[in-house]
């Protein structure tokens, strides 16, 4: 009777192991089903079967296109507004406008993620593009009068849009899944190759259209925000009552604790991770670096005697080279980590500012301009893909605010030293020793961290568990 028994012991060890297999896959998410490479025909096209990833793909796309409305109402700004300043008054004040745009734009960003977590995303939406309409048409009187103290005003105003457009690419991950959360801030990202050369062309073609110069451009701007207004109107933005399976999984540094409240944690244990940090170290960097240089750019093309049309197109290929990489930084963040990222676009923000300061020939302009923008790029989308590993679902709105405060405080502090800092400095000894130095040093302590953390996770890819 043994070999029976244990036939029959054998076929209940079969029977339970195929129980639990089925069991295992009910209970697995769908969207955990490996499908083939995103890129690949096979796999765009068993993507494309599903409503819901045509759902999302529409949508990325209209918030592509807002962020490129967005970003080329601002580059109308920093080229046309900084020039007409100078024109207006001293040149030592030339960028305080745009340092009042971003100073407003600082202060919104810390309400937006709350009123967007009381209200939804449209209605804050709606108010940032009203605001920012209404700082273009005060904007057009400005340019007509040559009144300097209006043009700082209708700035402020034009700064209550700045926010909404940087969150467009954090709105994109509410459509996403896991695997295509950087691919979605990526494509939303790109829509700004589209505004690298509209804002810049618009302002060219613009700014003399009337017998009052820089008015034109200034009409075009309101066009634009009456455009966005209708963008805003046919996105179907996700209801933010509601738990989203889009929003990005925590690491394992993100599991819920008993202790934590409807809200999460104290911003204060937010703050002291790691993760955050970094994240909000890279932001700070990449940003303040590439503005304060995008930003002094027009003017020291002008002290040296470049005309306008040479400025707007060193300022074409500046944003060329933020936006292009869009198209595979997401899938460079999947494939080598958020961290090695960072490194890669520091290092080349550095060779830019490098190429910046050997001589003053438009090559050296356009090119090093190029490196900047590349470098922006890898360290913003990287450090936003940083960012979703260091709070849990319910601490997004406090998280995100601190983080766009953080990234618009630096981006403001460099438009408002640009110009005093050129003029007294130099352009090679801003570009050459200042930005390069400042460069360097954050290179080292991302350097000595992300070795740190590879020798403690053996992953290019892994987060230290900070719980």
């Amino acid at each position: 009777m043994r070999p029976f028994d244990s036939a029959l012991a054998k076929i209940d060890i079969l029977r339970h192991d195929e129980s639990v297999h089925i069991e295992q896959q009910q209970q697995q998410n769908p969207t955990d089903i490996q499908l083939p490479s995103f890129w690949s025909l096979n796999g765009l096209h068993a993507r494309w079967a599903d409503p819901l990833f045509r759902k999302m793909l529409w949508n990325v796309f209209l918030l592509s296109c807002s962020w490129s409305l967005g970003q080329a109402i601002n580059y109308i700004q920093v080229s046309t507004t900084t020039v007409a300043a100078k024109s207006f008054t001293d040149s030592n004040l030339a960028t305080i406008p745009i340092g009042v745009m971003l100073l407003i734009g600082t202060v919104s960003s810390i309400f937006l993620p709350r009123a967007i977590a009381r209200f939804g995303y449209r209605r804050p939406f709606y108010f940032g593009a009203l605001m920012g309409s209404i700082g273009a048409g005060l904007s057009i009187v400005a340019a007509w009068y040559k009144q300097y103290w209006l043009l700082i005003v209708s700035s402020g105003f034009l700064g209550g849009q700045l926010p909404c457009t940087l969150y467009y690419r954090l709105v994109a991950l509410q459509f996403s899944t896991q695997e295509f959360a950087p691919k979605a801030m990526a494509m939303v990202i790109a829509g700004g190759c589209f505004s690298s050369l509209l804002g810049p062309e618009i302002a060219t073609h613009t700014v003399n259209m009337l017998s009052k110069p820089y008015s034109g451009a200034y009409i075009a701007t309101l066009g634009e925000f009456l455009l966005l207004l209708f963008l805003m109107t046919i996105i179907q933005f996700p209801d933010t009552n509601k738990k989203c399976a889009a929003l990005i999984p925590s690491s394992s540094s993100m599991t819920r604790s008993s202790n934590s409240g409807l809200d999460g944690r104290s911003i204060f244990v937010i703050a002291g991770q790691r993760t955050f940090l970094v994240a909000i170290f890279i932001g700070f960097v990449s940003w303040s670096s590439m503005s304060i240089q995008m930003s002094a750019t027009p003017l020291a093309m002008t002290g040296f005697g470049y005309s306008f049309r040479q400025v707007i197109t060193a300022i074409e290929c500046h944003l060329l080279g933020m936006f292009v990489p869009s198209f595979f930084s997401g899938t460079l963040c999947n494939w080598c980590g958020s961290r090695l990222l960072m490194v890669a676009g520091l290092v080349t923000q550095l060779i830019g500012a490098l190429l910046l300061q050997r001589n003053i020939a438009i090559s050296s302009f356009n090119v090093g301009l190029i490196f900047v923008g590349i470098g922006w790029n890898f360290g913003y989308v990287a450090s936003s893909a940083l960012l979703m590993k260091s709070h849990k679902p319910e601490e997004k709105a406090k998280v995100h605010s601190i983080y766009e405060a953080i990234t618009m405080l630096s981006i403001t502090i460099s438009f408002f030293a640009a110009a005093v800092a050129e003029q007294s400095l130099g352009w090679k000894i801003l570009t050459g020793r200042l930005v390069a130095y400042y460069l360097v040093t954050a290179i080292v302590i991302l350097a000595i961290d992300t070795t740190f953390v590879f020798y403690k996770t053996r992953s290019i890819k892994l987060e230290i568990n900070e719980t």
